[in-house]
């Protein structure tokens, strides 16, 4: 297919509505009060009632109840918040297409599992921004759900294939000359006008072994493992015949050891069973 009709294709996709969006930049806004953040949320009732939720969740485990909104505010974090938004957006918006060889909930658990597993990751070596984390392992396979959407049966044969053969998903892509999901992710993003980091998580978490140096080598490397730990753990299903090749000693490079990755393993299991019952219900 033509790049061109591939991006006349993308611009039909649905985008976070007013206010989802409004939620999004101020949460995502430096310069934003607790205060502006709260009358911005406080005008979707809908998302209100799902913040409070999340806030009293056995997710956050906290002692006691939070009935106000300015509260889970405080609680959660800004960048929680926009995160949950986007995660609401993604979950009802883009995991609703039909597909008659993977389970979307399936889908969604894994991508779920890889926010989780690379906030878990980011926790463990220090890195500075583990929210960013979670919000590119939410997003990493989000060209998936736009082959979906877009070529509903391009999306089966390639899922069919790659289980077949026992490829990866991307082998499989590069192997019947299709647009690969990376492609098809670069475009959306690029209409989102997502932050440069969540981009190249979503492109480049198969290809690791070529990625130069970059301020965001981390960010891509901790999708790329987070993607490898959810598929061999079984969190989910990607619908990729085989886990992504990681690049050799990728662990070691960020200050990891096969006793940490255990330990992240185990406490990611615990809060996948919990995020997964959130958005369950």
């Amino acid at each position: 297919m033509e790049l061109k009709k591939q991006v006349q294709l993308i611009e039909s996709l649905p985008s976070p509505d007013f206010i989802l969006k409004k939620i999004v930049d101020t949460a995502s806004s430096s310069s934003a009060s607790a205060k502006e953040l709260n009358e911005v949320v406080s005008k979707d009732t809908g998302f209100v009632s799902k913040l409070l939720k999340l806030a009293n969740s056995s997710y956050y485990g906290l002692p006691k109840k939070v009935s106000k909104l300015t509260e889970a505010i405080m609680i959660l974090g800004f960048k929680t918040v926009r995160n949950m938004a986007l995660s609401i957006f993604a979950n009802e918006q883009l995991f609703s297409f039909k597909s008659k060889e993977l389970q979307l909930r399936e889908l969604w658990i894994h991508s779920l599992s890889v926010a989780t597993i690379g906030e878990t990751i980011a926790e463990r070596i220090g890195f500075s921004n583990k929210e960013e984390l979670f919000l590119c392992g939410l997003l990493h396979d989000v060209g998936k759900t736009v082959q979906g959407i877009l070529f509903p049966t391009l999306f089966d044969a390639i899922v069919k294939v790659s289980r077949t053969k026992g490829w990866t998903y991307y082998r499989t892509e590069k192997e019947l000359e299709v647009p690969t999901h990376e492609q098809l992710a670069e475009m959306l993003m690029e209409k989102w006008n997502f932050p440069e980091l969540v981009t190249l998580a979503a492109t480049r978490h198969h290809r690791t072994d070529d990625f130069g140096s970059s301020i965001y080598t981390d960010v891509v490397y901790i999708t790329s493992l987070s993607t490898y730990i959810a598929e061999r753990m079984r969190y989910g299903d990607n619908g990729a015949g085989a886990p992504i090749p990681i690049k050799h000693n990728l662990w070691k490079e960020l200050g990891l050891s096969p006793l940490i990755l255990k330990d992240i393993a185990r406490m990611s299991a615990e809060k996948i069973n919990r995020l997964s019952e959130f958005y369950s219900t």
